[in-house]
């Protein structure tokens, strides 16, 4: 059973407001006298509808005020709105605390979420959350997809954003204007696109024919395209071009390197001197390698995390390679020196294929002959696709609550259907191993994560049930490939046990006095990691 995560983190402030220890809404006074100062306007359920229907064009951030996220966003989301006032773009806000029923209905999965609305119709809104970013994003939703340039406003159009892509072609009956109105649109969002219809205005700018150039506050400034113009070719080539060539990634730009969809070519430091001399070394291949790799500077100190998902040991500067697709990673030999040599080559045997990637694997159990199966990555391609076998599969996080809590049932689980040689209950802890597969359904986004690998055909059904042990070998019996048997007073007894336990846990679960900081930060936690844009 799903339950909604709004519904469940507003209900444990309810639960808390109850015990006095958070306050429902803020004194009174004060509260006026902030939203007198603000340009961004408080929007609640009476008044939501109307206001945004009202609006050409507004953004609407849905937030809780315990919420860490929020608070960042906070003032740059008041300077935006002042800069986009005069843009008559309004800035708004919902209190979900306040007005649960609405942010449900709106379909919040967390906060901060930010909305485009258009005369009361919504869209997500994909920009970052920072001032320059959301007046950015905001601003072009009052342009056209493909704005029409002439010698009075070239100018200003090339310059008025960090990147802008300007084409160049005969008129708008030709099949280039269609090809670039067609990505104009697509990526409306996230670039500015202009038009030049006028053969001596292209000549003045070095282009021919039909052509298009990608004007940057970066790196050469310009990038010319000199392929066919038609909207597949263009997006890569202005994908490639949108970023630098080797510049520094964190979590707030992280997004705009994510978009080219290209592997990430990290290259680590921990001091000044260890980022100049990464510069000095691997500007010359990333600029070799551009439109293939996006190399990337990351501080290391900041971004160790990052360092331990790519399996590099802490012993900087260090670089790997990952796929955005299959997130497989290419660590480079840390016994061998970073030159602009040895990473070329790196590099070249990445692109050519001749690279395996590495997986980080706990050692294989010396007795796995439990109810349920300890998975390690060493052992996964042989277990887990083999035909003959039915997988059952949880992922799951050592730290992780409702890992604890599954983990007597899943036992239970194991050893009711132990009996079945054509299926393997099993376990793997997610944080020690990779997981070697790019199949999307078995890339892990929460724990616990349960799955069946069916036998036969390897298809992978994700289990969305509740934790009993009836649902799960419902799941079972319902997508596996082999029949499953089992001793069903076993199963009885066992359910009966659960049911005592629950209603045990239920009694040593009623509201007690806790401490408003902890209260507050746990609920803050099932939020927010779904939004946090400190970690890559």
């Amino acid at each position: 059973m799903k339950v909604s995560v709004m519904r469940i983190m507003l209900s444990a402030v309810a639960a808390l407001a109850v015990t006095g220890f958070v306050s429902a809404t803020t004194d009174g006074d004060e509260a006026q006298e902030v939203d007198a100062k603000s340009d961004v306007v408080v929007l609640t359920t009476d008044t939501f509808k109307e206001w945004t229907a009202a609006q050409d064009l507004a953004l609407i951030e849905f937030y809780a005020p315990w919420c860490g996220h929020c608070k960042s966003l906070a003032p740059e989301y008041e300077k935006a709105a002042t800069i986009l006032k005069d843009k008559n773009i309004s800035l708004a806000k919902v209190d979900c605390t306040n007005a649960q029923a609405l942010c449900e209905e709106m379909e919040i999965p967390g906060f901060p979420t930010l909305k485009v609305s258009k005369n009361g119709d919504f869209a997500t809104y994909n920009g970052t959350r920072k001032e320059s970013g959301i007046v950015s994003y905001m601003s072009k939703q009052l342009l056209p997809a493909l704005s029409v340039l002439d010698q009075d406003n070239f100018a200003t159009f090339t310059k008025s954003e960090r990147v802008v892509v300007v084409g160049f072609v005969e008129d708008a009956e030709s099949p280039e204007y269609a090809e670039l109105e067609l990505l104009a649109k697509e990526l409306r969002d996230d670039l500015l696109f202009g038009v030049v219809k006028n053969s001596e205005m292209a000549a003045e700018h070095g282009i021919t024919g039909p052509g298009v150039v990608v004007y940057k506050e970066f790196d050469d400034g310009k990038d010319v395209f000199s392929g066919k113009i038609t909207a597949d070719e263009l997006r890569n080539f202005i994908k490639a071009s949108s970023v630098p060539i080797f510049g520094e990634i964190s979590g707030e730009n992280y997004a705009m390197y994510a978009q080219t969809g290209l592997p990430f070519g990290f290259a680590f430091f921990d001091s000044e001197e260890t980022r100049k001399e990464l510069e000095e070394q691997l500007y010359p291949v990333a600029k070799e390698y551009k439109g293939v790799i996006s190399f990337v500077l990351i501080d290391a100190t900041k971004y160790s995390s990052q360092a331990d998902h790519l399996n590099l040991k802490h012993d900087w500067p260090a670089f790997a390679i990952q796929n955005q697709t299959s997130l497989e990673k290419y660590p480079f030999p840390q016994d061998k020196e970073l030159t602009e040599t040895s990473v070329q080559d790196f590099v070249k045997d990445f692109a050519a294929g001749n690279i395996k990637p590495s997986y980080k694997s706990a050692a294989i159990p010396e007795s796995n002959d439990g109810n349920v199966f300890v998975m390690v990555t060493d052992q996964f391609n042989e277990v887990v696709f083999d035909k003959t076998k039915d997988v059952l599969l949880e992922f799951y996080a050592p730290w992780c609550g409702h890992c604890k809590n599954l983990a007597p049932v899943y036992e239970k689980l194991g050893g009711l259907l132990k009996q079945n040689k054509n299926l393997v209950v099993a376990k793997m802890d997610a944080t020690a191993n990779d997981i070697p597969s790019a199949e999307p359904a078995l890339q892990v986004g929460g724990f616990p994560t349960i799955v069946i690998i069916r036998g036969e055909d390897n298809a992978i059904v994700e289990y969305n049930g509740n934790r009993s042990l009836e649902s799960l070998i419902e799941f079972i019996e319902e997508n596996a490939a082999n029949s499953i048997t089992y001793d069903k007073n076993e199963l009885k007894s066992a359910d009966e046990e659960d049911e005592v336990e629950e209603e045990e846990e239920a009694e040593d679960t009623k509201p007690k006095v806790v401490d408003q900081a902890e209260a507050e930060a746990e609920a803050e936690v099932v939020v927010e990691d779904k939004n946090s844009h400190d970690e890559l």
